[in-house]
């Protein structure tokens, strides 16, 4: 039983209230957060003389035994996760002085502060994640400037394009998701120390020495809205189900250009695996996993959404979510891992891209362009002169390589009545798929050149956003670095003493 619940109840918990308030928090990340803010208080209380020298001496003494003993472990013994530590120390010093390690502290202030602390860690670690995915795709795309495919709307061809191209269409969009991240770093990363149950303290604690140990970078202005909203738990369940959105998305093509009916790509075989009755099959498992950690994210996006339909002073949102959300950090960093190893071991089969691209007609269009630029026709002639010819192709599934100039010439008397004037020459170049990708060589194009720039662009993108994350798990590093610094000295100190 909690050591405080003792005068209140005559009976002890029962195995499923230890299950829902104690053990949904037994997570190492979240008993390090925990001992990272009892390290700190009892810094500050000896630093302003709150509490007496005898209290300071012995919970640095409890506080030294349990780092001796491991804190994971040495928490993970204890009934009550929230309040672990002066659980731990009253064990090893008597209630007053362990008493001292909770001035002006709460559970729902123990709880959101450890919360906070270890979703900025998840965070930091996930913007990683987000850039290394980054540099995986331009990596491939450099490789494929030039190599041909088709371009998909409803699953037909529309237009030729490129693999580069293609893989370059997911950078931005993940450029994005680093931006929504880094927000939820900064809403994440406030100070919820001095809220106590919502309220604030009675006790002229230095909450500015406190966020400086603890690494935060601002203070709320209300205690109520620093510890009974959660909206930085929400943002960020939001930006990771939107992340996992693209990944799933690229993660479905991949699959539909990994089956032998379009024959664009192969896994590398450590990511793959085979069919226990059809040994024929190369099944790029990775993918159906990356896939499917897109529906496991959205549903847990669903699942905080749906927590958080409560009163606003109820406080379960603190220990779910923040459960819940391990799993969505630990299955992404999984699913991205798994992303940047298929870049950069999949086979690409720039034939078979070429060969679809060039039979099947996606390329048609550059007639119209033609038309328009050379012929001065209008847009909408050009493409009815187009509709006509693409009639008698399909009736007769010739390749566009096999289309003869003379059923252009009719196609165009048809409609028009008169003939276009084209030379088999020409017909044979610009119905050709790389003719195609590198006339459209205006911003946000197809051409090899334009795809170039925004490689160039994106690369020292990235580069920044390394550095700007250097920067916020410096300024974790340094208050920690400070935290033990303090410690340190306070231990010389009060033994010595």
């Amino acid at each position: 039983m909690s050591f405080f619940w003792a005068g209140r109840f005559s009976e002890k918990p029962s195995d499923i209230l230890k299950h829902y308030y104690a053990d949904e928090m037994r997570l190492p990340h979240f008993m390090e957060a925990l001992h990272w803010w009892d390290k700190a208080q009892i810094v500050v209380l000896a630093e302003q003389k709150l509490a007496p020298d005898d209290a300071i001496r012995n919970l640095v003494k409890a506080l030294d035994a349990m780092e001796q003993e491991g804190v994971v472990k040495a928490r993970e013994g204890q009934w009550n996760v929230i309040h672990g530590g002066e659980e731990y120390m009253r064990k090893h010093c008597d209630e007053g002085n362990a008493g001292w390690l909770h001035l002006g502290r709460s559970s729902p202030s123990l709880r959101v502060v450890a919360s906070r602390i270890a979703f900025r860690n998840f965070l930091v670690q996930i913007m990683a994640n987000v850039n290394d995915l980054r540099d995986a795709l331009m990596n491939l795309a450099e490789q494929h400037l030039e190599t041909v495919m088709p371009g998909y709307s409803y699953l037909q061809h529309i237009k030729p394009t490129t693999l580069g191209f293609y893989l370059m269409s997911w950078i931005e969009p993940l450029e994005r998701d680093y931006r929504r991240f880094e927000s939820c770093y900064r809403n994440t990363n406030i100070s919820s120390v001095g809220t106590a149950e919502a309220f604030g303290i009675e006790f002229p604690i230095d909450l500015e020495r406190l966020d400086e140990l603890l690494g935060f970078d601002a203070a709320p202005w209300n205690a109520r809205d620093s510890i009974r909203n959660y909206d930085y738990m929400i943002e960020t369940y939001m930006a990771l189900a939107l992340m996992h959105n693209s990944i799933g998305r690229i993660a479905m093509d991949f699959l539909v250009w990994h089956t032998v009916e379009f024959g664009f790509i192969q896994a590398p075989d450590r990511l793959s695996i085979t069919s226990s009755t059809s040994p024929q099959m190369h099944i790029p498992y990775v993918l159906e996993f990356v896939h499917g950690t897109s529906g496991l994210t959205a549903g847990r996006l669903m699942e905080a959404l749906a927590i958080t339909k409560t009163a606003s002073d109820q406080l379960e949102m603190s220990t779910l979510l923040n459960t819940e959300f391990v799993k969505c950090a630990e299955e992404s960093r999984y699913a991205i891992a798994a992303m940047c190893d298929l870049l950069s071991g999949m086979k690409v089969f720039k034939e078979r891209m070429a060969q679809v691209a060039n039979d099947y007609s996606s390329q048609v269009g550059a007639f119209i362009e033609y038309a328009i630029r050379e012929k001065r026709m209008a847009y909408r002639t050009a493409h009815q002169v187009l509709a006509k010819l693409m009639q008698r192709v399909a009736a007769t599934h010739t390749r566009p390589a096999d289309i003869p100039v003379e059923w252009v010439e009719q196609a165009a008397i048809e409609y028009t009545g008169v003939g276009i004037g084209i030379t088999q020459a020409t017909l044979t170049e610009i119905f050709d798929a790389m003719h195609s990708v590198r006339q459209r060589k205006y911003r946000g194009g197809t051409a090899p050149e334009r795809v170039v720039e925004h490689i160039a662009h994106a690369r020292a993108r990235l580069a920044e956003d390394r550095v700007s994350l250097v920067k916020l798990s410096d300024g974790v590093v340094k208050a920690e670095n400070k935290l033990t610094g303090a410690f340190a000295d306070l231990k010389k100190r009060v033994l010595a003493a």
